[in-house]
């Protein structure tokens, strides 16, 4: 019941109303398949008690041409002639064979045919149908002292009706040298009227078809049976069924298929029994049923459609608007949902609306600052993109400058070695994992990278540096201060005739901040370009090839820090240029020197 309280409104009302659709029909098709069932399981009961009988015929007929033939072929007389080998006492007693022949078959009209072959060959018939004799003994085995069903015979011209052929082979019985020894063979040709008239006699439901089946063959089929005219692989396929009655459909009609096998000839009755027939005074109820059915779909129809218009189809329109929004078009937010119904129909639709200004003010918002986000997320990507291009197989250069070290020394050349081994630090430096460093390192690979300048231009670079002992531990972002000290030799010493010096400052501000000073005394900057350059830094356009170290710096300093954090530049054209650097203090750990 739960589950069911948590479905939709629609589908509980249509789950409701086709239980109760259902429920008439529903009950009228099961009684009608019980009572089909009932009448078939009667019907089957009745074929298998009726076969039965017709068994135990075909059983007694079987039984009464085995005693023939044994009473007939272990007589006295036909023991003589089968043993003996004179001509013409073979011929005197074939007389007396041939009259015993003839009382059997005047007490047993059904007996065509009866015919004893002897061991030399020499025959007796009362039709002269040898051949058929012939054919059995063919296929019988030699040693076989039982009666042999020999088949179904339908194309011999010397028969009129199709028979039945059964076949025994004869031993010597007399007291002679001859006692157990095969003398000949005995077969007897049955009428197939015989049994199919025991079927004919059996009353059954009118179109029953019967089907008398023997070696595969169809020996029997009644009228019915000759209008169904089943082919050889249906046959053969319904034999196996058994006598469990089976529903099959022939022709578009339903029959009970069954099945009795008849071993005496290698055979089976098939039967196929028309439910049509069977059911057909059930038919009144199923009409009565469709006729239930449409009355009852008439008066739910009514009130369930007053219901579908007065709430499902406003709850109907109401999803479909909500499909609308799902489906991400953001216009649907600037429009309003219409309901008409009852009165709290009404109150949903006017809450919805409410709801769908307070979701556009709100996606507004997040739009914005979503936009925001990403444009921040991009410049830390540049920034960092512009930091690692910097780190150009710095492993092989770092390994290469150690080479030039070691031959330095050897040369004796003390300068090489000091600005060899300056830059070697600056390249270990730039390729260690973390992206913050103390001050008092990135302090000191500055100084390595004023030694290489100094031993490039002997005697024209000064390098001071003034810091506070407390900010020595500050976490500051890797590779922040070299930049500007690049800019401050390239751009503002090196011009410069008689070189000049670089002073880097430290201080520590109110609100827990660090001022980093890098000043030289170069040739400096017009206002013009000073402009250009803070222009520079103040814009998010990354298309600029000029000035990137410098705006690379205040880049990272803001995606790291904030907007309150960065770069000021202030320079006097032909005095120099003042670089300020404002960070917040991050302790690593405390100072330790090293001598």
């Amino acid at each position: 019941m739960r589950a069911f309280s948590k479905l939709s409104i629609r589908t509980q009302v249509l789950a409701i109303g086709v239980i109760l659709l259902a429920v008439i029909p529903l009950v009228s098709i099961v009684a009608f398949r019980q009572s089909s069932e009932v009448i078939v399981n009667q019907n089957t009961q009745y074929n298998m008690e009726l076969v039965s009988n017709l068994k135990q015929r075909v059983s007694d007929n079987y039984a009464k041409i085995s005693g023939i033939m044994i009473n007939l072929g272990y007589d006295t007389t036909v023991q003589d002639f089968l043993a003996e080998s004179d001509n013409l006492r073979t011929y005197e007693l074939s007389k007396k064979v041939n009259s015993l022949m003839g009382v059997i078959q005047s007490t047993n009209p059904d007996i065509s045919d009866i015919i004893i072959v002897n061991a030399s060959g020499k025959h007796i018939s009362l039709t002269g149908k040898i051949g058929l004799a012939q054919r059995l003994m063919d296929k019988l085995d030699e040693h076989e002292v039982s009666v042999e069903y020999g088949g179904f015979i339908t194309d011999d011209p010397s028969l009129v009706n199709d028979s039945f052929l059964f076949g025994m082979n004869l031993f010597a019985s007399l007291d002679t040298y001859r006692y157990g020894e095969k003398i000949g063979f005995i077969a007897v040709v049955l009428d197939a009227k015989s049994i199919q008239s025991e079927i004919e006699k059996f009353p059954r439901l009118s179109g029953t078809s019967f089907y008398l089946r023997t070696n595969g063959q169809l020996a029997f089929a009644n009228a019915a049976g000759m209008v169904l005219d089943l082919d050889k692989e249906r046959l053969a396929l319904y034999s196996g069924y058994g006598e469990n009655a089976v529903l099959e459909k022939i022709g578009g009609k339903s029959y009970a298929i069954q099945s009795f096998a008849l071993p005496e000839i290698n055979g089976n009755i098939l039967s196929a029994v028309p439910i049509g027939n069977l059911i057909k005074e059930l038919k009144v109820l199923k009409r009565t049923s469709y006729i239930m059915l449409i009355v009852t779909l008439v008066l739910v129809t009514i009130p369930y459609t007053i219901l579908m218009m007065n709430i499902l189809k406003p709850l109907g329109k109401l999803i479909a608007f909500m499909k609308r929004l799902k489906s991400g078009n953001l216009e649907v937010l600037h429009s309003k949902v219409e309901l008409e119904g009852y009165a709290e129909i009404e109150v949903i639709s006017t809450q919805f609306n409410t709801m769908l200004n307070r979701i556009n003010d709100l996606t507004q918002q997040l739009l914005d600052t979503t936009g925001e986000l990403y444009q921040v997320d991009i410049e830390r990507q540049r920034a960092e993109m512009s930091f690692l291009q910097s780190q150009i197989n710095p492993h092989f250069l770092s390994n290469t400058l150690d080479a030039i070290k070691g031959i330095a020394i050897v040369k004796g050349n003390r300068d090489i070695y000091e600005m060899t081994a300056a830059l070697s630090r600056m390249l270990r430096y730039s390729i260690k994992g973390t992206n913050e460093v103390t001050l008092e390192e990135e302090l000191k690979i500055i100084g390595s990278y004023i030694t290489i300048h100094q031993g490039r231009f002997p005697g024209r670079i000064e390098f001071e540096q003034y810091t506070a002992e407390e900010l020595h531990g500050v976490l500051i972002p890797k590779m922040i201060i070299q930049p500007i000290v690049e800019n401050a030799l390239i751009h503002g010493l090196e011009p410069h005739a008689s070189g000049g010096k670089v002073v880097i400052q430290a201080v520590l501000r109110e609100n827990r901040q660090m001022e980093i000073i890098v000043t030289d005394n170069g040739v400096g900057m017009e206002l013009e370009r000073l402009e250009q350059l803070r222009n520079t830094l103040r814009s998010r356009d990354r298309s600029a090839n000029q000035h990137i170290g410098i705006k690379n710096v205040n880049d990272r300093v803001r995606l790291h820090y904030g907007k309150d954090y960065g770069i000021e530049i202030n320079s006097w054209h032909g005095n120099g240029t003042m670089v300020r650097i404002n960070l917040p203090i991050l302790l690593a750990f405390p100072s330790k020197h090293h001598d």
